[in-house]
């Protein structure tokens, strides 16, 4: 991972770290409180976390919350664990993850905000046939899934020309390993993972600590726009499996959705047959952006990067 920039100035102002007690908040949270005032944001227990970081612990709808902000005292806000909200909450999930995301964005627009940076992510382009190889930051958000985390990424899109003064940084990285519980590495940590009969498509990986690095370049400088984020090589998904000494069991597609569906209610399997597509089509992109604009580079081997899938407990 690169290299941190400076130690903490007493004097600066906090970055706030919204969805800090998730995974991936977690692991931001436990990077930049080294070189930053870092404030945790999130409703939920944070129990690990640093003795120098304060944990707000609230909805951003919550009065307490505005009243945080009002004080002028955040340079940067980071909101993360919006790319692994399920769908299968249903729509009162759906509605307080837009709501409270909307609310961030009335925080950031009134009261002094120099940086706004959210982790999407490149499933919302969807995996399907007539994709091409690679694709860019230009394509359209296509994916069936991740509702909430589309509007929340169309809403930032349109915060870009709202306020062109704050920079605005949208990061789209493909599937996370590491710490991360996001559906990928949740379906891949079966012992007998289930594929389609016919079907091997090609797989991006990156590593959580690649992503931190690239949240940390975006720090460092003046950067705005929407970013692709990818790790190593893509390989393709049976080949991952293989490297993870699992199991495959091949289902022919016309069966996989109700094969898939009752896994699910039996509680043998954690994806949702809404997901399929991603074990049947790519959904590769092209992160040149990213690597020339802010001189993003992954760290991470393939092996590491695979390796990691394993890693949460």
């Amino acid at each position: 991972m690169i290299a941190l920039a400076q130690k903490k100035d007493a004097a600066q102002k906090s970055v706030a770290i919204c969805g800090a007690a998730g995974q991936f908040g977690n692991v931001l949270v436990r990077t930049l409180h080294r070189t930053h005032d870092v404030i945790a944001v999130d409703s939920r227990a944070f129990d690990n976390c640093p003795a120098d970081v304060r944990h707000h612990q609230a909805e951003l709808t919550r009065r307490s919350t505005k009243n945080l902000f009002r004080k002028g005292i955040f340079d940067t806000v980071i909101h993360v664990g919006a790319n692994t909200t399920s769908e299968r909450r249903g729509p009162t999930k759906f509605s307080r993850a837009v709501e409270n995301y909307a609310r961030l964005l009335e925080y950031c627009d009134a009261y002094d905000v120099r940086k706004l940076i959210l982790i999407s992510s490149a499933n919302l382009y969807g995996a399907r046939a007539e994709n091409s190889q690679f694709l860019e930051e230009k394509e359209p958000l296509l994916s069936p899934d991740l509702s909430s985390l589309r509007e929340i990424d169309m809403m930032t899109q349109s915060f870009f020309w709202k306020r062109p003064d704050i920079e605005t940084v949208i990061f789209r990285p493909v599937h996370i390993t590491g710490t991360s519980n996001g559906v990928l590495c949740r379906y891949l940590r079966h012992s007998r993972v289930p594929t389609l009969f016919g079907f091997n498509p090609m797989i991006q990986l990156v590593h959580e600590q690649d992503l931190v690095s690239a949240v940390t370049l975006a720090l460092q400088q003046k950067s705005r726009g929407i970013y692709n984020l990818a790790g190593p090589e893509a390989i393709p998904l049976k080949e991952i499996i293989r490297a993870l000494k699992k199991e495959t069991v091949e289902i022919p597609h016309p069966l996989a959705r109700p094969v898939l569906r009752h896994l699910n209610k039996l509680g043998k399997l954690d994806i949702h047959p809404t997901y399929i597509d991603h074990i049947r089509y790519i959904c590769m992109v092209n992160d040149k952006r990213a690597r020339e604009e802010l001189g993003y580079t992954n760290a991470y081997s393939l092996k590491q990067t695979i390796e990691a899938i394993d890693l949460w407990s």
